[in-house]
This record gives C-alpha cells, sequence and structure tokens, in this order.
C-alpha cells in the first residue's frame, strides 16, 4: 500500500481523537491534542518508521495537490479516515504540514537522545 503508515497514523489519532467510539463512549471520552497523538505514535513504534512516515506524507502532499488545494484520496483517506477537518482547525494540507512538524520535532529529540546514549563520558 502506497500510503500505508498515513493509514496506520490516522487510525491511531482517530483512537486518539474517539472517532470510532459510539455517542455514549464519547461523551466520557476526553480526546488528545495532535502533539499527545503524535508522540504516542513514535512511542509505540521506531524513528525509521517516523522517516517512512514523513516521507509518505511529502509525497501525498506532492502527488495530490490542486490549483483547488490538497484532496482527500482512497486511500489512505477513504469513509473511515476522512474526519481530519472534524476534530482539527485548518484544512488536510494544514493538518498534514502540522504533522510533519510535530514528527520532525519528536525525531530531532529522540535522535539527539538516542545518540547521547553513544557518546556519553561516564
Amino acid at each position: 500500500m502506497a500510503y500505508g503508515l498515513i493509514t496506520d497514523f490516522i487510525y491511531d489519532l482517530g483512537e486518539g481523537v474517539g472517532e470510532f467510539l459510539t455517542d455514549d463512549e464519547k461523551a466520557q471520552f476526553t480526546p488528545l491534542g495532535l502533539d499527545q497523538i503524535v508522540k504516542s505514535y513514535i512511542d509505540e513504534r521506531n524513528l525509521l518508521n517516523v522517516f517512512f512516515l514523513k516521507a509518505q506524507i511529502k509525497k501525498y502532499i506532492k502527488n495530490h495537490t490542486t490549483p483547488e488545494g490538497l484532496e482527500y484520496v482512497d486511500p489512505p483517506f477513504g469513509q473511515e479516515t476522512s474526519f481530519i477537518e472534524d476534530y482539527f482547525e485548518g484544512d488536510l494540507y494544514v493538518f498534514l504540514t502540522n504533522v510533519l512538524n510535530l514528527l520532525n520535532k519528536e525525531y530531532k529529540v529522540r535522535s539527539q537522545n538516542f545518540l547521547s546514549k553513544f557518546t556519553r563520558q561516564d
């Protein structure tokens, strides 16, 4: 699947905001912020996964931007995964660039922490 990692991230996003809950469950649920969802996503995976997710997002933006803006294309944005604008301000382009910025920020911090383990002078 060309955008499998984006699809995987969008399902994690849906769980983080309560998209897949019933109305009764949503009433009891406190949605997470995008930064929390990105951190949780990375916690469950690794930096290589983040690298490839960022590449897929950039490819998606490049391939599906039209004069009218960034289009929702299936995959990765099918009927179940086209809910982004219901929870986050801005259009799909704004959302994906925000995700890229958060991924870059977390990637930088975590890669520096990882490398510091090998360069410490004890």
